[in-house]
């Protein structure tokens, strides 16, 4: 599963690399990050960690 979750200033990519890690989501451990100038593509075959970790996001 692919998911976006939008960067901005305050919601850096540190920030989400941290954040993902609140969801037992690692990187390069069971997730994939992807980041582009305004967003960042998350894959990772743990869907439901991964929908929870965007939601809250």
């Amino acid at each position: 599963m692919t998911v976006t979750f939008p960067l901005t200033e305050s919601r850096d990519a540190e920030a989400l690399l941290k954040h993902l890690t609140l969801h037992k989501l690692t990187f390069p451990g069971n997730c994939a990050v992807s980041l582009k100038a305004d967003l960042a593509l998350v894959s990772s075959p743990h869907s439901t960690a991964l929908g929870a970790a965007r939601t809250a996001w």
